[in-house]
């Protein structure tokens, strides 16, 4: 894959890389560090990519990874942001609580919520971007599912 053909589908891909960042990180800059890092990773790897059809399905799971990380790094600091100034920003609490509920998820599930949810991924192609089957996509849908409602009550599922 040439130059060109990167750059064309990374910026076709930038909102919903931001977006998938977004379910993983609270803070803007450590979004903007991961969806950076998974593009640079992702331009050095480029040759291991075997299928350019599947280039938004190998990138989401590169930025995936990186949050991840980011999330390890960040367990060992000590949290200095507030929640009362995030609930403000939001204007919203019942947005604040949902997003609260799904922080509060397993990793797993959580990552699969948000690729399916927020970034309207099929289930063949969540389990894709996981390694795992589109029955185990469904299960864990369904439990995280059953969770928020238990958090949320059902008017938010």
């Amino acid at each position: 894959m040439d130059k060109d053909a990167f750059a064309a589908r990374v910026t076709a891909m930038q909102q919903s890389l931001y977006r998938v960042a977004a379910g993983y990180l609270r803070g803007e800059a450590d979004r903007l560090d991961a969806v950076s890092e998974a593009i640079t990773r992702a331009w050095e790897k480029r040759g291991t990519l075997r299928d350019e059809r599947l280039f938004a399905t190998w990138l989401t799971r590169i930025l995936i990874r990186e949050c991840v990380n980011i999330q390890r790094r960040q367990r060992r600091a000590v949290p200095v942001d507030t929640l009362p100034e995030q609930a403000q920003e939001d204007g919203s609490d019942d947005v604040q609580s949902l997003r609260e509920a799904i922080e509060a998820l397993p990793q797993r599930q959580r990552t699969m919520v948000v690729l399916h949810y927020m970034e309207e991924y099929d289930v063949r192609e969540v389990a894709r971007i996981m390694g795992t089957t589109r029955g185990a996509v469904c299960a864990g849908l369904s439990r995280a599912r059953g969770t928020l409602r238990r958090r949320l009550g059902e008017e938010f599922v």
